[in-house]
């Protein structure tokens, strides 16, 4: 292993793929552009989209490396690995980010603080795994030892989110590696240069080549991965119907493993008894992160009548003093940056506009500025009950209030959703926060917090939010095969 040498971060650099060490020119001849959602600027022409050829020969690659020295790694080497791909990102994680936000429209000022802590911790936390995943052992007591080993699957594919992609690829990848696998990552199409930079850093810490592949393009070439017959698992970060056609196309093919972590609406249920400061910095937070493309972002709120107007008051008008956040995201003055694209900004644009007709606007609902995708954050009252802006994900910095009276009340709001990944109440009262958690229907519940997901503990979704674990021992899990090996004590 050499020293770490760096690498040019000019997005011209990678209208490539990485594969088995390498930046390659794919073999598929298609290709796309991307812009700069604050001005709609090109970034770069001529970015690969990957085919049929191509990730045949990731496998291939991914195949030998998980047969090769990979194999015979130690923990503590591995351990290793880990620690010093985190220290080569001390170093090297802040200009990468910055690449990612020509396209993500993420505000580079969340990089130092925010970004770069939550991948490193990521990273030194998974890098104590690699000991510890223990087996089982059963006794001989009816003349049979019972061993249970937890093996990896093989080859992988990660198909990672526009909205962090760095993180996402890094914490697949993370968990793949720490449970013997290799992985084939496919970053979003809409933010691709982050991961492509990440990919040879791999390498420099100690992992041996063609553990980590990235390959580029959008739906067709994640379609690929899916349904290839040499891939074992597709851990997928994204929307509900994307998740559909992933877990059919693996079903179709192989049978292979899958991770779902979809969308959200994910409700905030704020009690009378709150403390209303802790209670709106959360829910104001929890909707303005990355402009409200967070899948975990709180867009349903469900307020106690007897707080509603003063909460409700204090609420819009911190949105509406953060639309002069709104800025340039590579300038770190900047707070809040655009939609990551045309595209995303006019789905959000129309939703907005639909949902003029089924509840009241209070705050924001129009552009911000006359270039870029910048939408002001945007708040509705007092839906009507099958309104879309209220039942589906919209993906932007909107949020919908609802008042209640009774815990039943705000109870059967709040689950009466497909979706089921997140979930927060705000109250003083411990027994009412423990009853009233184990009764939200979704696979996380902030009690006095909301939006938040920790490494120690599995993150994911119930119902069409999801389907298996990430992070924690869970999402350790979900990346082997547990194998029983019985002895015969009486041969």
């Amino acid at each position: 292993m050499g020293e770490y040498v760096n690498i040019d971060l000019s997005p011209d650099k990678f209208n490539k793929i990485y594969l088995n060490g390498e930046y390659v020119d794919a073999i598929s001849k298609a290709t796309y552009s991307l812009k700069n959602p604050k001005d709609n600027s090109v970034v770069l022409d001529g970015i690969p989209i990957a085919g049929e050829e191509d990730i045949d020969l990731a496998v291939k690659y991914a195949e030998e490396a998980f047969n090769g020295p990979w194999r015979s790694f130690t923990a503590l080497q591995k351990t290793e690995c880990f620690n010093r791909l985190a220290a080569i990102l001390e170093e090297q994680l802040i200009p990468i980010l910055t690449l990612d936000s020509l396209t993500s429209g993420n505000p580079v000022s969340l990089i130092p603080t925010r970004e770069k802590t939550y991948i490193k911790n990521g990273l030194l936390y998974y890098a104590g795994w690699t000991d510890k995943q223990k087996g089982d052992y059963f006794p001989a007591d009816d003349g049979f030892v019972k061993l249970v080993r937890h093996e990896p699957l093989g080859v992988c594919a990660a198909i990672c989110p526009f909205n962090a992609p760095a993180a996402t690829f890094l914490g697949k990848a993370a968990a793949a590696l720490v449970t013997g696998n290799v992985l084939i990552a496919k970053p979003s199409e809409k933010t691709p240069f982050g991961t492509l930079a990440l990919a040879p850093l791999f390498e420099q810490a100690g992992f041996p080549k063609g553990v980590i592949q990235v390959v580029t393009g959008a739906g067709d070439t994640g379609a690929i991965l899916a349904r290839h017959m040499r891939i074992r698992k597709v851990s997928f970060t994204g929307s509900i119907p994307t998740g559909k056609k992933i877990q059919v196309a693996a079903a179709q093919s192989n049978l292979k493993r899958v991770t779902l972590e979809l969308g959200g609406k994910s409700p905030a249920i704020v009690f009378d008894d709150a403390n209303l400061e802790n209670a709106l910095t959360w829910t104001v937070n929890a909707i303005l992160a990355r402009s409200g493309q967070v899948c975990v972002a709180a867009s349903r709120l469900y307020v106690h009548k007897n707080i509603a107007d003063q909460f409700i008051e204090k609420y819009v008008a911190r949105l509406k003093a953060a639309a002069d956040d709104l800025g340039d995201p590579q300038d770190m003055s900047v707070k809040l940056g655009p939609l990551v694209d045309e595209g995303q900004f006019e789905r959000v644009k129309a939703m907005i506009q639909r949902g003029k007709d089924e509840a009241e606007l209070v705050v924001g609902g129009v552009q911000h500025g006359e270039a870029g995708c910048y939408m002001e954050p945007t708040v509705f009252l007092n839906p009507k009950p099958e309104a879309e802006i209220y039942k589906k994900e919209i993906f932007g910095p909107v949020s919908i209030i609802k008042t209640f009276e009774t815990e039943d009340e705000v109870l059967r709001m709040a689950n009466d959703s497909e979706y089921g990944l997140m979930s927060g109440v705000f109250t003083r009262d411990v027994t009412r926060a423990l009853r009233v958690s184990s009764l939200l229907d979704s696979g996380v519940v902030g009690v006095n917090c909301v939006s938040y997901i920790h490494m120690q503990t599995p993150f994911g979704g119930r119902k069409q939010s999801g389907l298996g674990r990430e992070m924690g021992e869970y999402g350790l899990r979900a990346f082997t095969e547990p194998k029983t090996v019985l002895i015969n004590m009486n041969a």
